[in-house]
């Protein structure tokens, strides 16, 4: 996310009020007793301000925030040369926690419960264990798949936060600040179709409104409203509850054969078995648009509905 989008107070991040208010608290208290914040683990799905938390929790003590991609740490070595870099009272922000090998979890382990790392210096017999104290600081570890870490990991974390789902009030509101940051005037009806069709994902409306930008700055549509909205969704192949086109093949399927195993799914529409799993009918489900039997996949009257709606509007917006 472009850093111009990243909320700078506590007022800009909307929704999580728990978490928001909680952070309020815990942050005021490390500045008044002139301590390091407490580590924090966040989990959640992708796009959902776990980064945006991070940024803003540095923000707020005025500290440096230093970042790390678990999937690029390689080698203890790599996590080793940032953390000895870091001072008293900053961030260490480490995305994908749950990516990062065992090993660097052994060296992470006492980093996070009594601010030191344990390296060893000499090879076989002549081998010793040294201890270096680290200064205090905070480590804030977000996943979007805490399945993976094991309990004791998780338990080291005396902040552990589980983020929530947006209401469409809250994704609304979400787009009118991104709108106005790109000095835009969406109509409010307009900020409701964006709302719903961002499968309920913050980024994801960012980057909506940044490509409906684009088909006004270069004239393909004069206006931000409903119907040129609609417009740019129908282009962009992108549907109510921000589902894709193969979403839609895939509900279409189900209502043609009413009953359909992921495996014969994944080959009438060409897509892996494993990204149908991980990928589309997580927001399907959510939805209520499908549900799981033994015997394989069914569209829902819920389902069955949105596609006979989607499929007029799709028409009408052809004509």
């Amino acid at each position: 996310m472009n850093k111009s989008f990243r909320p700078e107070k506590w007022e800009d991040f909307l929704g999580q009020s728990y978490i928001i208010n909680s952070l309020k608290i815990y942050t005021q208290a490390s500045v008044t007793n002139k301590k390091s914040l407490d580590n924090i683990l966040i989990s959640g799905p992708s796009g959902m301000g776990k980064t945006s938390l991070a940024y803003l929790i540095a923000k707020v003590l005025k500290v440096k925030i230093h970042i790390i991609n678990g999937p690029n740490l390689a080698k203890p070595s790599d996590l080793i040369s940032i953390i000895t870099a870091i001072k008293e009272n900053e961030v260490l922000f480490m995305d994908e926690i749950h990516s990062v090998s065992k090993e660097i979890l052994e060296v992470l382990y006492p980093v996070i419960e009594d601010s030191k790392i344990s390296i060893i210096i000499g090879k076989d017999y002549n081998s010793k264990i040294v201890d270096i104290k680290l200064p205090n600081f905070t480590i804030v570890c977000a996943t979007t798949q805490v399945d993976k870490l094991a309990h004791p990991f998780i338990n080291r974390f005396a902040i552990y936060f589980q983020l929530s789902d947006y209401t469409k009030q809250e994704l609304s509101q979400i787009v009118k600040m991104t709108a106005e940051k790109l000095n835009i005037d969406i109509f409010y009806e307009s900020q409701l179709i964006i709302a719903n069709h961002c499968r309920n994902t913050p980024r994801i409306i960012i980057n909506l409104i940044k490509r409906i930008n684009d088909y006004y700055t270069t004239n393909q549509i004069n206006d931000f409203s409903p119907k040129s909205i609609y417009y740019v969704f129908r282009q962009m192949q992108i549907y109510e509850f921000g589902l894709y086109e193969k979403d839609f093949e895939y509900l279409k399927k189900l209502k043609e054969h009413k009953c359909l195993g992921v495996d014969y799914i994944g080959q009438m529409i060409n897509v892996p078995s494993a990204t149908i799993i991980n990928n589309i009918e997580p927001i399907l489900i959510k939805e209520k648009l499908i549900t799981r039997t033994i015997k394989g996949r069914i569209l829902t009257n819920k389902g069955i509905e949105y596609l006979n709606k989607n499929i007029l509007l799709k028409n009408t917006l052809n004509q």
